[in-house]
């Protein structure tokens, strides 16, 4: 079977994502728990290894537990020589000490994290990434899934090492990467469903126009990252304490001054109050000191738990922003574009109530929009042609008018060129069968219906309004 090169991007993409939150994690830990010693370049080096020794698993036609106990020993021994490498380089192959290292690294973790429980836990984890990378077919509401969790692993990692005073490596490339990778695996997989401009006639133009745009996209964030520093957010916070201190002054002196239009009222002597008898001081009650260690981990876990609470909302938003989306590019295929006013804010105002109910726990007491069908591709092929046609007659100044029907806008065109009546005859005839009539064409009348509009397209209607315009 040819192998689809768009499949691969997708992989490649899906690799680049999650890799972006593992080193982020990994590091984390590599200079938290072990003082940076291991390389964390190396331990993703398993994630490509598990994906291709995988991939070449499943060629092979072995019982299941075979396959499973195989790939399982394979990361045993990738694991036991990044061990070797990385931490035993100056022992002999044959010393068995580096080979006990993490049997005694689990035995000793209540006495401390140790690297090779790291090595141990991290390429188990990346492994498993790996088989199950290989073992599904990426889609686009796969890529979308990940992309959510993906981000809400970095935000956390980020967060985290905020917290603890970590400063991780390049954190701001990290996070371009990821959505690089995110934004190009999430283009190529919806292209790959036949419902996105990327497939269309003009698929190179919209492929290169994507490019242009992701990287539009990077540069405004490396800027945008070089530009926000602490110093500059310190700056606004500055800026916004000094105008609100003006605004509280000025209030201040407004009810000052409302004040000053009342009469003061006159002095009025008041009775000595009793002297009240010396109270004897009664014995504080201690409470237990909390360490500080506890309530850096209680602080840690309020952050977490407020975040996870904001990311999962974000993440409902974000679902329902995709499988909208996707409803309406998929209803695009093939479709007519006319002036409709008010639409636009019909679907905006029906998608925020959606939003709204949902984030409530509301169900709707009415129906907003009916589920769009997808058009069949020989009744889509039609309307494309027919989308051609109108856009080729606008371009000469002749677009049809919404109160015109088809056959209308026929007779106009037909009287400007009378030698391609019949050809202009049949685009329209087969584009009423298709949009009112829901008749679906065969081979032989899409044919003709591509011949008919290769002829019509080659008159030069522009040059045509010109003359006429001149006489």
């Amino acid at each position: 079977m040819k192998p689809d090169w768009r499949q691969g991007i997708l992989y490649l993409t899906t690799i680049g994502m999650e890799g972006c939150w593992l080193y982020a994690i990994i590091d984390l830990l590599n200079r938290k728990a072990v003082g940076g010693y291991l390389s964390v370049p190396v331990l993703l080096l398993i994630y490509p290894l598990s994906f291709g020794f995988n991939m070449l698993l499943q060629r092979l036609r072995f019982p299941r537990l075979c396959l499973r106990s195989l790939s399982w020993l394979v990361w045993a021994m990738a694991m036991l020589l990044v061990v070797k490498m990385q931490l035993y380089s100056e022992l002999k192959w044959v010393d068995t000490s580096w080979l006990l290292a993490i049997p005694r690294s689990i035995g000793e973790l209540i006495y401390g994290f140790k690297p090779e429980l790291l090595i141990l836990i991290s390429t188990g984890v990346i492994w498993w990434l790996g088989r199950r990378l290989a073992s599904r077919q990426s889609s686009f509401a796969a890529l979308v899934s990940e992309f959510q969790f993906g981000l809400v692993m970095l935000v956390i990692t980020f967060l985290v090492a905020s917290q603890l005073g970590v400063e991780l490596i390049s954190p701001v490339t990290i996070a371009i990467a990821f959505f690089f990778f995110a934004l190009l695996g999430i283009s190529v997989a919806h292209a790959m469903e036949g419902t996105s401009w990327l497939s269309g006639l003009y698929q190179g133009h919209w492929s290169g126009l994507l490019l242009i745009s992701i990287s539009l996209i990077l540069i405004l964030g490396l800027l945008i990252a070089s530009v926000v520093t602490p110093d500059l957010l310190q700056l606004f916070w500055v800026a916004i304490k000094w105008v609100w201190g003006v605004i509280w002054s000025l209030i201040m002196k407004v009810m000052v001054f409302l004040a000053s239009l009342f009469p003061e009222s006159e002095p009025v002597e008041l009775p000595a109050m009793p002297s009240m008898p010396p109270m004897e001081p009664e014995g504080g009650f201690n409470f237990w000191p909390i360490p500080e260690s506890v309530r850096s981990g209680l602080r840690i876990s309020w952050t977490v738990l407020c975040v996870g609470f904001l990311l999962f909302a974000l993440w409902r938003v974000s679902s329902d922003i995709f499988r909208w989306l996707r409803r309406k590019l998929a209803g695009m295929a093939g479709a007519e574009f006319e002036p409709l006013p008010g639409a636009f804010r019909a679907d905006l105002f029906g998608f925020l109530k959606r939003i709204l109910f949902k984030l409530l726990g509301l169900r709707l007491p009415f129906r907003i929009a009916a589920r769009s069908v997808s058009v069949l591709p020989e009744m889509a092929s039609v309307r494309q042609t027919y989308r051609w046609f109108l856009r080729w007659a606008a371009a000469a100044g002749y677009p049809r008018r919404v109160f015109q029907t088809p056959h209308e806008y026929l007779s106009l065109l037909a009287g400007l060129l009378p030698e391609a009546r019949e050809d202009l005859g049949l685009i329209t005839q087969q584009y009423v069968r298709v949009r009112y009539g829901a008749s679906l064409p065969n081979e032989e009348e899409l044919r003709r219906l591509s011949q008919s509009w290769h002829r019509v397209k080659q008159n030069d209607l522009k040059r045509l309004r010109a003359h006429h315009t001149g006489d």
